[in-house]
């Protein structure tokens, strides 16, 4: 009695029913959000949380989507960087959680799937890799997305 129960992040089901709902010819926002209200538990805040940083990213009249470095400022106030902290000194003793790598993941592809270009993988992975984190495990998920 007592014991408190961590509920884990079903990452790869989520992923995997994002992508088949995309499949079906849902938008990617519309499949992400789907899937988070019907997964509920811990993913749906989560992907609250990556939904609202996302669009105060790309809301012109937002403090956040003014930032010449706009990506790197979004995943480090959802994260354990805030303001003026010097993010590549940070970067080298900053390890990412399941949470995070989830959350900035879904950040990319929401902002980068809505140009709904050719070469919006590109585009993500390339404002991935110029932020901080555990860049390897972002792209894995916004390749696996952003393919379907």
């Amino acid at each position: 009695m007592g014991e408190k129960i961590k509920e884990e992040l079903d990452i790869d089901a989520f992923f995997k029913e994002v992508v088949r709902r995309i499949e079906e010819g849902m938008k990617h926002r519309d499949a992400i959000e789907l899937t988070a209200v019907i997964m509920g538990g811990a993913i749906a805040p989560l992907v609250s949380q990556a939904i609202n940083k996302y669009q105060e990213a790309i809301h012109v009249d937002t403090e956040l989507s003014k930032q010449e470095r706009v990506d790197e400022y979004a995943l480090a106030s959802m994260g354990k960087l805030w303001h003026g902290e010097d993010f590549k000194e940070s970067a080298k003793e900053m390890t990412c959680t399941t949470e995070e790598i989830f959350v900035d993941s879904l950040y990319f592809i929401l902002k980068y799937a809505k140009k709904e270009e050719e070469n919006a993988l590109e585009e993500a992975l390339k404002a991935n890799d110029k932020v901080c984190g555990d860049k390897t495990a972002r792209a894995k998920i916004i390749r696996i997305v952003l393919s379907a």
